[in-house]
């Protein structure tokens, strides 16, 4: 069976900005991009992994293949930071809490490897290296197709593709401190927080959010 949870509910957002920011993983070569992270990838050296885990990474999703199943959520890239968030499990992985994968959520950024990738943290430092060796077996609760490499189309490259740069008469906010719509004439507390630590915690009056933020130097 395939859980996915929302208590609480959690997001991730690479976000514009500029000024004070949170820690920021060092730059990778230019020539990196964040759509050579699509693919299927064996995890070593990550804390608490077993030697046969995987980590599938497809537009917006990813897969976390281990001995119990499948750990799945959501992951942005630029192409100098990585932020990921948990949001459910296959498999006996599912227990009716949301998984913690400590070192995956503390990813800040990425490196280039001769064989693959380094995950590193805001300091740099590095948390799991990604190579392509090998796949999971099938489990009875998820779709094969996520024991394989997903396909690199079109539609995954724009979902990649940078935002258009800001006009040069425009210059982006510092992003942490409270925010609220322009004009909004409701009664609920609807609002966006950004802060120092890297975090975020907003809501729209009746739903609530939380998660992680990043901007680079490039304000991506």
């Amino acid at each position: 069976m395939f859980r996915r949870l929302f208590a609480p509910v959690l997001a991730v957002a690479v976000l514009a900005g500029c000024g004070s920011t949170p820690p920021a993983a060092e730059e990778v070569p230019e020539n990196s991009s964040a759509v050579d992270l699509v693919n299927l990838w064996r995890v070593t050296g990550a804390e608490g992994e077993a030697v046969d885990t995987w980590l599938r990474l497809d537009a917006g999703e990813f897969q976390l293949w281990r001995e119990c199943g499948m750990i799945s959520g959501s992951w942005r890239a630029t192409d100098s930071l990585m932020l990921a968030s948990v949001f459910g499990a296959s498999g006996s992985c599912a227990t009716g809490d949301i998984p913690t994968v400590d070192w995956l959520e503390a990813v800040a950024g990425y490196t280039p490897t001769d064989g693959g990738w380094t995950l590193v943290d805001a300091a740099g430092s590095p948390l799991a290296s990604l190579t392509i060796d090998g796949a999971p077996d099938p489990i009875d609760t998820a779709a094969e197709f996520y024991t394989q490499p997903p396909e690199v189309t079109d539609e995954t490259r724009a979902y990649f593709a940078a935002a258009d740069a800001l006009p040069a008469s425009l210059t982006p906010p510092v992003l942490p401190g409270r925010w609220t719509p322009d004009g909004f004439t409701g009664t609920t507390d609807t609002f966006v927080e950004f802060r120092a630590d890297g975090t975020w915690e907003g809501s729209d009056g009746c739903n609530g959010g939380a998660g992680r933020w990043a901007s680079d130097a490039d304000g991506g």
